[in-house]
């Protein structure tokens, strides 16, 4: 029977075998190690993988004689391992904002400017009057698809007329709206 100690032993004479018998002997508690952090970059596999390291690192340098069992070496050191990869995980977040200026600065410097936005103007109920004024009785029509009043093929049977004219309808009507409101 293979004891905890004779695998240790095994692996310091680089026991492949006595390594993954080691490695399975100690997999639920890797498990839950390894739910305890949360490392985006790091898969299932990846967390066997630095686990089985520790683990061949961890038999490298176990002492019997200090009175610890392998066990709470193995975990303590695994544990230690997945503190280092999350620390290294957030250290390269932080380094991409190492380098960010704040808006405030760049615009003290004057490398920014404020945009400048006109403010829309609405057209009044009598604007809008005038302007369906200048429509044709076609393009009316239109200007209600347009507005979501009613819709394409409501269009086409209110005034008679095929889906193709409606569009062009619109068309028309959407070139008199800009060419009268952005005068």
């Amino acid at each position: 029977m293979n004891t905890v100690e004779n695998l240790v032993r095994k692996v310091k004479e680089n026991d492949d075998i006595a390594l993954l018998l080691l490695f399975e002997r100690y997999k639920p508690m890797i498990t839950a190690v390894t739910k305890r952090y949360f490392i985006r970059c790091l898969d299932e596999n990846d967390w066997n993988q630095e686990a089985l390291i520790v683990c061949y690192e961890s038999a490298g340098l176990f002492d019997f004689e200090r009175g610890t069992t392998f066990g709470s070496f193995f975990k303590l050191r695994l544990q230690n391992k997945a503190k280092n990869l999350l620390r290294f995980e957030l250290a390269k977040r932080r380094a991409l904002y190492a380098n960010a200026i704040s808006y405030e600065a760049l615009k003290e410097r004057g490398q920014i400017c404020d945009p400048s936005y006109e403010q829309a103007n609405l057209p009044t109920s009598i604007e809008l009057s005038n302007f369906i004024q200048t429509l044709s009785q076609l393009e009316v029509v239109a200007l209600m698809v347009i507005t979501g009043m009613i819709d394409l093929k409501q269009a086409s049977v209110t005034a008679q007329t095929s889906p193709e004219t409606i569009k062009r309808a619109i068309a028309r009507t959407r070139i008199k709206m800009r060419a009268y409101f952005l005068r």
